[in-house]
């Protein structure tokens, strides 16, 4: 019994794995540029298949400038710095806030953050609460290979919530997103068509 939890808390029974010694970046017109500042820890992808999913941290920064790839709000910077990337992403200032939260109070000191994901004509294409229960259709609670949170005298696995971006903007924002994976160069390349 006690392999069992040490497996789990390594992640070895789920089918995602979080990509934590990973560099993320964005292809366009055949090079590939970094995607900083999305954290790669924050992101998490199938382990294995043919159509991997993308997932970021629910709670994690970032996760607009998902939305900004998707919809091409960004200027290519090409560099030499490093040799296994064309360049960079300058992400553009002059479009909607596409996550927002909100607290949704149920008396005068308890609340829940909500988190709203907003498509470009600033609807609401899906409401994040992390006190419901899991959405197995938009949201998958993932464990963080080898990571631990201490609280008081015990320790548990990091497990987090994480958004299936391929699933949420193939759905809402009619965007596909490929995931292509170079394991020797620790390089995670996303594609948005």
């Amino acid at each position: 019994m006690p392999a069992y939890f040490i497996m789990s808390s390594f992640g070895l029974f789920q089918n995602e794995k979080v990509l934590v010694h990973y560099k993320l970046a964005i292809e366009v017109k055949d090079k590939k540029y970094d995607a900083w500042p999305l954290i790669s820890s924050y992101t998490a992808i199938d382990k294995n298949g043919d159509h991997r999913q993308l997932y970021y941290q629910a709670e994690g920064p970032g996760i607009e400038y998902l939305f900004q790839l998707a919809y091409g709000q960004y200027e290519l910077r090409p560099s030499k710095e490093n040799p296994f990337l064309d360049g960079g992403i300058h992400y553009t200032m002059d479009h909607p806030e596409y996550v927002r939260e909100e607290k949704q109070y149920e008396n005068a000191s308890d609340y829940t953050e909500l988190t709203h994901y907003y498509n470009q004509q600033e609807q609401v294409i899906y409401t994040y609460n992390p006190e419901a229960k899991l959405d197995k259709t938009y949201v998958r609670s993932i464990i963080t290979a080898g990571m631990t949170r201490t609280t008081g005298n015990s320790s548990r696995a990091v497990k987090d919530d994480y958004i299936n971006i391929s699933k949420l903007f193939k759905d809402k924002l009619g965007v596909n997103v490929k995931v292509e994976v170079n394991e020797n160069n620790k390089i995670v390349t996303l594609s948005m068509t």
